[in-house]
């Protein structure tokens, strides 16, 4: 893992490609690609001398599913980040366990939802652990201590400082936070907890433990064995400067079902379309049809929500969504009839 495979011109063509992915409409994107080969060449020249710096975020609020504040990056500096996960990601992958789910090639919630399946049917008892605030609550240096023990190339180390120390808050001025929205967060969030993802499975002989992001499963049918483990994680989540978000972290029947990923999952039943998820998406569809959007948009839209909810027992709610509305959707492919 080096600077110079990072500042590469192909590799940075690679991730200009990448980040431009359903992006392609809009103007600063497109005039940065329509101008790619000099732009390349510049970032090249910058992250080779080690003068490359962020340009700054844009941020804004959205409050689906929750209120979080999001830091949008420019696209060169998304260029730049996906460079940098392009070299960093394989080394940093071939660590996690192997359900640990998020941000990595060939897994993602379709792989999460059908572990969390298989592990409802054949235990009791589970424990939900959810972390307070994490990507927030990253802690700059405890995280810069656990890239050092993966990447050897001092360079590299200081392009990610440089990336970690981009972004800064009024309340958590230049100490702790990664922005949600950069793809190095969504892939740092992930490796700053891979040595509790270690400490779980190996505790337990049958590893029945899971997690996407900060979201994490821990099954057994010993409902004692659930609470020591709960405090194992909250000493261990200490230690690295975080906590669990107590009313979000409970022991459940298997038998009350287990929120999941947008899915409520019972042993032996498909899993039913959580209620939140379902008028979050009702909600964003009725919206676009108010505002007379084109059919492909409307298309587009409905056409993930029928992908997601196909994993469960939704044709029943797929069939009354559909009906009377306008233009007309099919009900078994989600796209719009003509």
């Amino acid at each position: 893992m080096t600077l110079e495979a990072i500042a590469a011109p192909e590799n940075l063509l690679l991730a200009a490609a990448k980040a431009r992915r359903g992006k392609s409409r809009r103007p600063d994107v497109e005039d940065w690609w329509q101008r790619r080969e000099t732009q390349v060449l510049r970032l090249s020249d910058e992250l080779a001398s080690g003068t490359w710096r962020p340009a700054g975020y844009r941020f804004f609020e959205i409050h689906e599913p929750k209120r979080r504040m999001i830091a949008a990056a420019p696209f060169a500096d998304r260029v730049v980040h996906h460079a940098l996960c392009n070299v960093m990601q394989p080394a940093l992958e071939r660590r996690f366990i192997a359900r640990s789910f998020s941000c990595q090639v060939g897994k993602g919630t379709t792989a999460a939802r059908e572990c969390c399946r298989k592990l409802v049917n054949q235990h009791s008892y589970v424990l939900k652990c959810d972390v307070r605030r994490f990507f927030p609550s990253l802690d700059h240096e405890v995280l810069m201590r656990k890239l050092a023990s993966v990447i050897r190339c001092a360079a590299v180390l200081r392009l990610c400082r440089v990336i970690v120390d981009s972004h800064h808050t009024a309340d958590r001025p230049n100490r702790c936070g990664l922005p949600i929205g950069n793809l190095t967060s969504q892939i740092w969030g992930n490796f700053y907890l891979d040595a509790l993802d270690h400490q779980i499975t190996e505790a337990e002989e049958h590893g029945a433990y899971l997690r996407y992001t900060d979201d994490f499963l821990t099954f057994s049918n010993d409902k004692r064995r659930l609470w020591e483990l709960r405090e194992v994680i909250s000493t261990s989540l200490e230690a690295v400067h975080l906590e669990l978000h107590t009313p979000k972290t409970r022991i459940l029947q298997s038998t009350e079902g287990v929120p999941f990923c947008g899915f409520r999952f019972l042993p032996g039943l498909r899993p039913r379309v959580l209620g939140p998820t379902k008028r979050r998406f009702r909600h964003r569809t009725n919206l676009l049809c108010k505002q007379g959007a084109p059919s492909a948009i409307v298309t587009a839209a409905t056409f993930a929500w029928y992908q997601f909810s196909r994993e469960g027992n939704t044709h029943g709610l797929r069939k009354a969504w559909a009906i009377n509305r306008t233009p007309k959707i099919s009900i078994g492919t989600g796209k719009c009839e003509a």
